[in-house]
């Protein structure tokens, strides 16, 4: 071949390369619009459509992970099935069954609310707001209003106060309030610590295919101009925690982990990145967030919600707020009612309060919200794969072109 042919040959080739990351970026601005339209409020039915597509892919790889770990499977399958002809089999072992039943349901719903608290990137339920907190300031409350701790706060008979022995003055102390709701703290910490996983393990596998998280890409792009000043604030941040954890390991990992912070999961993402260890990233996110930051946060509620304290709140608001004058007053005064009626005691149905409806119209704000959340982010995960899987065809099909084009150039 004359060195006119071949420089003719590499103009084409180049021509050819041109034309293909031309037609890849066209694809990629095409399908960043059409992900731009897709969201429950925009689009409900090709939303959801997709979601059931997301949900059906995830049931079928689930049933093949089961398929190909067969022994564990069954092993479970084995436990379960031991499990449910002990509970529903008759004998005296039925209440040690129901005693320990109703612990692990408890244990149950604190971790099942701390991983809804901390899973997904940035979708999480805020549940400390939503239940945690408001079960610390009640049990607050009703240690303050009984003078004493002696009280259940499950079944049937909770939140009641004891009778007091006469002649006996009893003065509840901080450190009793927080003994009393330790273990469902604890228990919600864990459920944070084990909610920030799926981002260590999506990392990593990431790592391992040779790829790079997102999350991290991000981290390389220089900050436009006209980048606002959260945009600003945050990109350094995360580029402070990529530093310190990159130096500290587990103690940079504990630190971040026991303090509020909303930028955690980049945490789990750059140590699944660089292959922490599992048991060296778990073990410093579950101390910090069951042992240091969850027990802070637990001692704050209870410090806001002392009788003195909440005294004090009830009448700047009272006072702020003329709208709120004896609205709240009265409520928290029924509350404290309700702590001294007889055990076993039903009240006639009455009219919620102001405030009782506020604060269900918020807890039916923030699941909806958070269940959009769910189901935007996985339609959107799933069109950003299903887009990659394009390009990484398109490259495949002009591969393979190139090869049938040299070998008819040869």
């Amino acid at each position: 071949m004359s060195n006119r042919s071949k420089n003719q040959g590499k103009i084409q080739q180049s021509d050819d390369d041109s034309s293909h990351l031309k037609e890849i970026e066209q694809l990629k601005i095409r399908r960043r619009e059409e992900r731009s339209k897709i969201s429950l409020l925009r689009s409900p039915f090709s939303t959801l459509k997709y979601f059931i597509i997301v949900v059906y892919l995830n049931l079928y790889n689930l049933l093949q992970y089961c398929k190909s770990r067969r022994l564990s499977s069954l092993l479970i399958i084995y436990i379960i099935e031991h499990l449910s002809v002990i509970y529903f089999t008759n004998g005296p072992h039925q209440l040690w069954v129901h005693q320990y039943k109703d612990m692990f349901l408890i244990a149950l719903w604190w971790i099942g609310l701390g991983v809804l608290s901390s899973v997904g990137l940035g979708t999480g339920l805020h549940t400390f707001v939503l239940y945690l907190g408001p079960h610390i300031a009640l049990v607050t409350m009703a240690a303050y209003e009984c003078n004493s701790t002696n009280f259940d706060v499950y079944g049937p008979n909770k939140f009641i106060c004891p009778p007091l022995e006469p002649n006996v003055l009893n003065t509840v102390t901080l450190w009793q309030i927080f003994r009393k709701v330790q273990l469902e703290a604890f228990l919600w910490g864990a459920g944070t610590a084990i909610g920030e996983l799926p981002p260590y393990f999506v990392a990593r596998a990431a790592r391992i295919a040779g790829q790079k998280a997102a999350e991290l890409e991000e981290l390389d792009q220089p900050q436009t101009e006209d980048a606002s000043f959260f945009d600003k604030t945050s990109a350094k941040l995360k580029n402070l925690m990529f530093a310190v954890l990159g130096k500290l390991g587990f103690f940079g990992i504990l630190l971040f982990a026991s303090i509020p912070n909303p930028l955690f999961d980049l945490a789990g993402i750059t140590c699944g990145h660089f292959g922490v260890p599992f048991w060296t990233f778990f073990g410093a996110t579950l101390i910090g967030k069951a042992v240091f930051k969850s027990h802070i946060q637990t001692i704050f509620v209870i410090s806001m919600f002392s009788k003195k304290i909440l005294d004090t709140l009830t009448n700047l608001i009272q006072d702020t707020l003329p709208i709120a004058k004896g609205t709240i007053e009265e409520f928290v005064q029924k509350e404290r009612e309700k702590l001294h009626r007889p055990p076993g005691y039903v009240s006639e149905a009455a009219p919620k309060s102001i405030v009782a409806n506020l604060w269900d119209l918020l807890l039916i704000s923030m699941l909806s919200y958070f269940i959009m959340s769910i189901i935007n982010a996985s339609v959107q995960d799933y069109l950003v794969k299903r887009e990659e899987a394009e390009i990484k065809l398109m490259e495949i099909e002009y591969q393979e072109k190139k090869k049938r084009l040299g070998s008819v150039r040869d």
